[in-house]
């Protein structure tokens, strides 16, 4: 793989969970888009290169569900068919999580609560909403879930024994070992507190349960300190080492390189 180093934009204001290795990972009103606002298309075209929701920098104020929902671009455009039970996919409403003692008083109090996974549309329409919603560059998180799953929500990783005693209830038979990530971003269950199931079931509550561990990343209000604000590419490699700069820069390279190429563009839809 060709590793490019290239630039997350961060935009000067308002218009990667945190880590799968470690102990990391709330309620609001319904967000879904309103029927009327989605609009008929009869072309299946791709995003655009560069995508449409730039990462905001720390700090910044976020829109809400519902203004990320009208906001998506719409398209027929879906390289990923098999995910359309889990697009579709709205999980009971109002959520309401435990705390994630990865993260400070602060996250749990801002950033918690806003997790609900309230939309459902194509892959790229819920990666789009996701990003918006959490100020996260959307080619960012297409990147990082081609690096992840391929965009496939049904994906599972992680394997673990069983004796670890690691496996979800809904894989407590079987084989000697049980697969303890699941979806498109490969949320790390038992690190989260409450997301299971609904991040295996959920393309939408996937990535947005997993997208508002990144922005707590880039505010700064993970466990181990401030000393992540504003680094996005620490915090993308923070997922998958689950330590703040330790064993990341390999995955962070195919991340980079993978955003640089932006392979969804010749995808099939």
């Amino acid at each position: 793989m060709l590793i490019v180093a290239v630039g997350v934009p961060v935009a000067a204001g308002v218009p990667h969970g945190s880590s799968k290795g470690h102990a990391k990972s709330g309620s609001q009103s319904r967000t879904t888009t309103p029927k009327t606002s989605k609009v008929s298309v009869s072309s299946r075209i791709a995003p655009r290169a560069g995508g449409y929701f730039k990462t905001l920098p720390p700090g910044a104020a976020l829109p809400t569900g519902a203004e990320c929902a009208a906001r998506v671009r719409r398209s027929d455009w879906e390289p990923r068919p098999g995910n359309r039970t889990a697009n579709d996919k709205i999980v009971p409403q109002p959520v309401a999580l435990p705390d994630n003692p990865a993260f400070d008083e602060t996250w749990q109090r801002k950033y918690k609560t806003r997790i609900d996974g309230d939309f459902s549309g194509t892959t790229d329409e819920i990666i789009q909403w996701a990003s918006c919603k959490w100020g996260i560059s959307d080619d960012l998180t297409r990147a990082r879930a081609v690096q992840e799953s391929s965009w496939q929500q049904s994906k599972v990783g992680d394997y673990e024994a069983r004796t670890n005693g690691h496996c979800a209830k809904d894989f407590s038979s079987g084989s000697a070992v049980c697969p303890t990530s699941f979806g498109i971003l490969q949320s790390k269950w038992y690190f989260r507190p409450g997301v299971y199931p609904d991040t295996r079931l959920s393309t939408a509550f996937n990535i947005d349960s997993v997208l508002a561990e990144t922005r707590g990343c880039l505010d700064g209000l993970e466990w181990f300190g401030p000393q992540s604000r504003g680094d996005v590419w620490g915090c993308v490699g923070l997922w998958f080492s689950g330590e703040w700069d330790q064993n990341d820069a390999s995955y962070i390279a195919h991340v980079r390189a993978i955003y640089s190429e932006k392979p969804w563009l010749s995808w099939k839809g």
